[in-house]
């Protein structure tokens, strides 16, 4: 992966907005796979006083990296980010409950399996010093024109 490009923003690159967003920036990225951070702080939408953040919402970090590295993707391309559906996890396995205030969480992000419109990422969240505290397989659909599907899937 290379570590010495400058990364746009997540906020150009997800199809989210703050508060909802929850990838803070990119560390490194290829095809297919990418490394970002999120810092727990009191902004987060999810954000629990006393506790941190659960570490249930680490499943939709992970998959809001997914979404920022095919943004990327598509930036490269000259394109915007595209919206795309979080289908489930499978194996989603937590080492503690919370993610604690003033913690930065690195996310790692795996392609494993892409079959045209279905991928599967292997996804890692680890503290600074490289500690596992979550981990699982993400299942997302990507369809080309998703625009096209919901209205075809509002229909039905």
């Amino acid at each position: 992966m290379n570590n010495s490009v400058i990364y746009p923003s997540p906020e150009l690159l997800a199809p989210h907005d703050p508060p909802m967003l929850l990838v803070d920036e990119i560390v490194s990225w290829e095809e297919g796979e990418i490394v970002s951070k999120h810092v727990i702080d009191k902004n987060n939408l999810f954000y629990v006083a006393g506790h941190g953040v659960p570490a249930y919402v680490g499943f939709e970090i992970m998959a809001q990296s997914i979404a920022v590295q095919d943004g990327y993707s598509r930036h490269q391309n000259g394109d915007g980010p595209k919206i795309g559906f979080l289908l489930g996890c499978r194996k989603y396995t937590v080492e503690r409950d919370w993610f604690l205030e003033g913690e930065e969480l690195t996310v790692k992000a795996k392609a494993l399996l892409s079959e045209g419109e279905m991928l599967s990422f292997d996804c890692l969240i680890q503290d600074i010093h490289g500690q596992k505290l979550a981990h699982g397989i993400i299942n997302v659909f990507s369809p080309a024109n998703p625009e096209a599907f919901i209205q075809q899937s509002g229909s039905e």
